[in-house]
């Protein structure tokens, strides 16, 4: 069974207590943590006290970098703050980290001819040979994200980038809506079960959102809102025997409740929720 959680932003001065409270009131057991304004230890004991306070898990925690440009921080995180935060992860009680593969485009979701060429694909490993010692130290392991114009776009090359590391500390993110361009959409039913027997070995968490077209625009909503097969989604899961803890995403506070029934009607039979709001 999988364990269901919440994406949550932390701004560095909220009132962790009470807003973890919230969180598990509204049902959820887990969280992945994002920390827009970046991480420091005295926020990382913060956290820890009000997860244990308030019954929740910490399941991953966000260091969104873009390793092609490792100096930009599109979502917070340079690839040096990306670094930073690793080695607090002990502090945080939490071993899985999530970050972008990346992409030379001047946007973080632009695409560029070299993100597809060996530049890209030795670009991305130049800058997991600096992270890997430190993930090393703490025994943790790093999820790419992947995106459809990124350097692992396909789960075709996210096995291979895996493969070729081997290494217990590398992992992905399945997020489905994230490597299905808009022109694939109505070959879910072929193509999603393929890609998730295809990353299953390699999967640490699963995201969980949706996918729709807002005036001819890739718009990523929360679950429910959009056009993703969950039926087949869910049923993949299972076929693959995936067991990673699963994160809502995309969603408030207020959004939260209708998403999580959602998510509970669609996969009944591989989650589980330790609470029932």
């Amino acid at each position: 069974m999988m364990q269901l959680g919440l994406w949550l932003e932390i701004p560095a001065r909220a009132d962790l207590g009470r807003l973890f409270d919230q969180v598990a009131a509204l049902g959820f057991s887990s969280l992945h943590a994002h920390f827009p304004e970046g991480c420091d230890l005295a926020l990382a004991r913060r956290l820890t006290r009000a997860c244990a306070s308030s019954g929740l898990t910490l399941a991953a925690v966000s260091g969104y970098a873009n390793p092609l440009r490792p100096d930009e921080a599109p979502m917070g995180s340079t690839l040096a703050q990306l670094a930073d935060l690793i080695e607090l992860l002990p502090r945080l009680n939490v071993r899985r980290i999530v970050s972008w593969s990346g992409s030379f485009g001047s946007g973080l979701f632009d695409d560029h001819p070299d993100n597809h060429t060996q530049v890209g694909w030795d670009a991305l490993c130049a800058s997991v040979d600096e992270l890997m010692p430190l993930l090393d130290a703490v025994e943790a392991v790093l999820l790419f994200e992947p995106y459809y114009t990124h350097v692992l776009g396909v789960p075709s090359e996210v096995v291979r980038f895996c493969t070729e590391f081997n290494s217990p500390y590398l992992g992905v993110v399945l997020d489905p809506p994230n490597m299905l361009p808009p022109a694939t959409w109505a070959r879910q039913a072929e193509l999603i079960p393929a890609d998730v027997a295809t990353l299953a070995r390699h999967v640490g968490l699963v995201h969980l959102k949706d996918m729709r077209l807002r005036d001819g625009k890739l718009d990523l909503p929360g679950p429910g809102q959009g056009e993703l097969d969950y039926p087949t989604f869910f049923a993949a899961l299972e076929a693959a025997g995936i067991s990673a803890p699963a994160i809502i995403e995309h969603v408030t506070l207020e959004e939260a409740p209708a998403a999580r029934a959602f998510v509970l009607r669609q996969g009944s039979d591989q989650l589980s929720s330790v609470r029932h709001a």
